[in-house]
């Protein structure tokens, strides 16, 4: 093997064993390699051999951003919930999960942390345990008990960690936790549904918002009203998925990526044309090609937290019209109220396509059904505007 003197070291610099050797001898005596902008050191020039093994052992998690578990560790729940989040990041970089999904994941990683501490080892872990966890979830910062929809979502995705830790091997023993951290029974939805009463406003309520807000926030209530639009399609909804001139909007559904479209009122398009007049001069690059942004022409839709700016501005307009009930109106609300009105004008189908539901994969009739035509679509909209104006009532 040739080798170069080097000056710190005092002893000569060997060539790689191989071409294809990954890693690169440093003059501080060892094999290196530079990582995520790092660089990792994996043992003496003179044992390339065991350099090697090691780099093999660690290079993933290196990778992956993670600190390497040192062999015949014990897997802690810390470490495995890294491992966990650091594989959700992946599938948020390759754009399979959203930002708000991948936080949602890493809040209810924290919520396992602060129950049963991140040292606790997996070996350890027990039935008793995640009864533990399960009270745990249920509990409110604010609220002695949170709502079964909260905990639903926490218990969902408690059950997908553990299965990762399963499956992935990262748990020496199986952990049965299917049992324990199931969903909130339905009769606990039924009870919530029942004190809450109908979520939907009234059109003198849409009238009444419509009427004191913002150009822009009351552009967004048509759209919620007329096309079952929520927060996210409002804040990401981009300048060219509207055509104003001939009336209709073209915009899949963000969530689901599903396929919809919806003609829009005459009131629609003259209140998003007023909205565009209040547009701030100076947009961010990135909310350029967005037809709603904030008042200092930012992005309406935080990614990396989740927040979305429809919702507050929504929330202190309730308040000052009176008509505030807490998880009752919101501006899905709207959505709910599209859905409930529309379904009464007899075209279901059209009503799904406008609102980008996915049918069932045992919908037979969905699987062969390749269209839906503009007439069933007007045909549904043209029944809300008409409950909307009060000249159609729905008993």
């Amino acid at each position: 093997m040739l080798t170069l003197a080097t000056p710190k070291t005092g002893q000569t610099k060997p060539e790689k064993p191989y071409p294809d050797f990954p890693l690169t001898p440093h003059p501080n005596g060892q094999w290196c390699k530079k990582i995520r902008g790092h660089l990792h050191y994996f043992g003496p020039w003179g044992d390339w051999e065991a350099a090697l093994n090691d780099y093999l052992d660690k290079k993933d998690d290196l990778y992956a951003g993670r600190k390497p578990r040192v062999n015949g560790d014990a897997m802690t729940l810390g470490l495995a919930m890294d491992y966990f989040l650091s594989a959700k990041k992946r599938l948020e970089q390759s754009g399979e999960i959203s930002p708000r999904s991948y936080k949602d994941y890493e809040q209810t990683c924290n919520q396992i942390a602060a129950s049963l501490g991140r040292d606790r080892l997996l070996t350890d872990l027990d039935y008793t345990d995640l009864e533990k966890l399960r009270a745990d979830l249920f509990k409110g910062k604010r609220i002695p008990t949170v709502l079964p929809t909260t905990a639903k979502g926490d218990l969902t995705r408690a059950r997908m960690l553990f299965l990762y830790l399963n499956e992935s091997g990262l748990a020496e023993k199986p952990i049965q936790y299917r049992k324990v951290l199931k969903s909130p029974p339905a009769r606990a939805f039924r009870k919530l549904a029942n004190e809450r009463g109908p979520r939907m406003f009234s059109r003198e309520e849409i009238r009444m918002m419509i009427g004191a807000a913002h150009p822009q926030v009351a552009a967004m209530i048509y759209l919620g009203i007329n096309c079952g639009f929520g927060n996210a399609d409002c804040g990401t909804l981009p300048l060219d998925k509207l055509d104003l001139e001939s009336g209709w909007h073209y915009y899949a559904r963000p969530k689901t990526h599903n396929p919809r479209r919806c003609p829009l009122w005459p009131e629609t398009i003259a209140a998003i044309r007023k909205a565009m007049e209040h547009r701030p001069k100076h947009v961010s690059r990135e909310a350029q090609h967005l037809v709603f942004v904030t008042r200092l022409g930012a992005c309406l839709c935080k990614h990396d937290s989740g927040d979305n700016a429809i919702s507050s501005e929504i929330r202190k307009l309730l308040k000052s019209l009176g008509i505030y009930r807490k998880n009752v109106t919101t501006f899905y609300t709207l959505r709910r109220t599209f859905e409930t009105i529309a379904g009464t004008a007899g075209d279901q189908v059209a009503v799904d396509y406008i609102m980008g539901h996915i049918a069932p994969t045992d919908d037979m009739a969905a699987v062969y059904r390749q269209k839906t035509y503009d007439g069933q679509l007007r045909k549904v909209t043209n029944h809300v505007r008409a409950w909307f104006n009060g000249r159609k009532n729905i008993e």
